[in-house]
């Protein structure tokens, strides 16, 4: 594993620490070292999968060199610096940092990440749940009320089922289930180089129909912690949890929503049938295919409504089939909101939710059919 080691110059005593026990523990080759000054083309140029940013003496210069590393490295990012400073330590979290090791007992302390690492590899080899992806093409498409009953569709189902609300400052996710979560998403990327599976089991809120929620945060000081580092791990780690992981999306274009795209099986992307919610549909579909993410599916909700456009021009204006249509019933949906639980467990004879729970299905079964092997091939393994 090639490693960097980042100083304010090479011959710092922790810098050459740090180095020591990279050769020994992780890098035989040697670890690379650089400067503030030369870091970047370094960087560039060797594309180690550990950088090492040492903070002391100069603190501050090394935080901005973190957070510079962040954005150009897709490897693990260590901070070492004094143990003393909780303020450092915070900082160098929140801007990215995976681990931040105390300078004065390095030894204990790669030790005690390496370890981790070799617990995610493990665990990474087994089997991982899936992510389907909820995201309303405009205000008013009932998104998180369709995320929610989905999720406990899904949870009837498979016994349980993750419910992350992506969407900061203004998620409705918990109000929906009547639950208030004692920690949010925020916490989650405020501790995103010690957030396990144990870590995340403690952050969510747990409904009884099987739904276990990561929330929003709700403070508008708390949204700027969101990380697309902190989401990809809380995605990572519900999917060791979860079968079946929904995420309830604000947007296709900030970093944190992307990295749930790059995550999810399916994409339902959630409109009416007027001119507004299908032109941004249709907007939204020619993006996200320019990025590379193409396992979207188009789902009408509240259909049934008058006025509205025929089935046949929506598909012709999105350029693309509609998986499901959810019939229009505002007076279930909005007694079950009010109330704080899925209309397909309080109303379940209702059509909406019959409509919901096959969609659930429908998705469930299309996912099996991909995993499966071919019959021929599954008969012939069978005989071998």
């Amino acid at each position: 594993m090639r490693s960097l080691v980042v100083s304010p110059t090479a011959q710092e005593p922790v810098c050459l620490k740090v180095r020591e026990l990279l050769r020994a523990n992780v890098d035989p080759q040697g670890p690379l070292a650089a400067s503030f000054a030369n870091v970047e083309r370094v960087l560039l140029q060797a594309q180690p999968q550990v950088v090492v940013v040492v903070l002391s003496p100069q603190p501050d210069r090394g935080i901005e060199i973190l957070r510079q590393l962040r954005r150009l490295s897709s490897g693990h990012v260590l901070a070492v610096g004094q143990a003393t400073d909780s303020r450092l330590i915070l900082r160098a979290l929140q801007e990215g940092a995976d681990h931040y090791l105390d300078e004065a007992d390095l030894e204990s302390g790669l030790e005690a990440v390496l370890s981790r690492w070799q617990d995610r590899s493990e665990t990474t080899n087994g089997a991982l749940g899936q992510v389907m992806g909820v995201l309303a093409c405009a205000g008013g498409s009932g998104a998180s009320t369709l995320s929610v009953n989905l999720a406990a569709a899904v949870a009837r189902d498979f016994g349980a089922c993750g419910l992350i609300d992506l969407k900061p400052g203004r998620g409705d996710l918990a109000p929906l289930l009547d639950l208030k979560p004692g920690f949010t998403l925020a916490d989650a990327c405020l501790n995103v180089g010690r957030l396990d599976r144990a870590m995340l089991e403690k952050m969510l809120a747990r409904h009884a129909s099987g739904v276990q929620l990561l929330g929003a945060p709700q403070m508008f000081a708390d949204i700027r912690v969101v990380s697309p580092q902190g989401v990809d791990q809380a995605l990572t780690m519900a999917r060791r949890l979860f079968p079946q992981v929904l995420v309830d999306l604000e947007d296709c274009f900030h970093e944190e929503q992307l990295v749930a795209f790059r995550q999810a099986k399916d994409v339902l992307l959630v409109c009416r049938l007027d001119f507004t919610s299908l032109r941004n549909a249709r907007r939204i579909l020619d993006y996200l295919r320019d990025q590379g993410i193409s396992r979207i599916h188009c789902v009408i909700n509240r259909y049934g409504q008058p006025g509205e456009l025929p089935k046949e021009e929506a598909e012709d204006a999105l350029g693309a089939k509609v998986l499901h249509y959810v019939p229009d019933d505002p007076k279930t949906i909005n007694l079950a909101n009010n109330l704080g639980v899925p209309a397909v467990l309080k109303y379940p004879n209702s059509k909406v939710a019959q409509s919901i729970v096959q969609l659930a299905r429908q998705l469930c079964e299309r996912r099996k059919e991909k995993e499966q092997p071919p019959r021929i091939l599954a008969a012939a393994a069978a005989i071998l």
